[in-house]
């Protein structure tokens, strides 16, 4: 009977390292399988990580590329920017040029106008002048005139004084 325990215990033993072995199978092919799906995900992911690796060099380049752009772009920038703080200031100087040029313009503008009026004046003057000088010469012509009937009137009376003191010397 002891020989009989020992056997069912061996029997028992047997079975729970069958079981035990079955278990461990069951779980070396999980392992296995679990392995297999890894290596699987490592593949891709090596896949990814190659794809993303040059995913990454292509786009480092683009960026060089993109920065050597920007780099040119904002040289240009400056020029432009450069350019155009000299035409601004072109401008100022024009615009203090079209202000100075509005002034004299203006300037002689008010010339011009004080000229006009000067010469209207003159003119004016001028008109005055020779209707004076055509009465002045008017009022010689009756003078001159009148100094010829004067001056024949003395004759006259002259010639009446000679014809008489003439005759006064004749008498006496």
């Amino acid at each position: 009977a002891h020989m009989s325990k020992d056997a069912d215990n061996i029997v028992k033993g047997c079975r729970h390292w069958e079981s035990k072995t079955m278990n461990n199978e069951v779980e070396v092919e999980e392992l296995d399988k679990n392995t297999r799906e890894a290596r699987r995900i490592g593949s891709d992911n090596e896949m990814k990580y190659d794809n993303l690796a040059r995913s990454l060099a292509m786009m480092e380049d683009e960026l060089k590329r993109a920065e050597e752009r920007v780099k040119n772009a904002e040289g240009r920038v400056s020029v432009i920017e450069d350019e155009l703080h000299a035409i601004g200031e072109n401008q100022k100087q024009l615009e203090i040029s079209e202000e100075k040029a509005r002034r004299r313009e203006e300037k002689y503008q008010e010339q011009i106008k004080q000229i006009n009026i000067r010469l209207k004046q003159a003119e004016a003057r001028s008109e005055y002048a020779e209707m004076n000088i055509s009465k002045l010469h008017l009022r010689i012509d009756e003078l001159e005139d009148e100094i010829i009937r004067e001056k024949l009137k003395i004759n006259a009376v002259s010639g009446q004084l000679d014809d008489t003191f003439n005759e006064m010397l004749n008498k006496y």
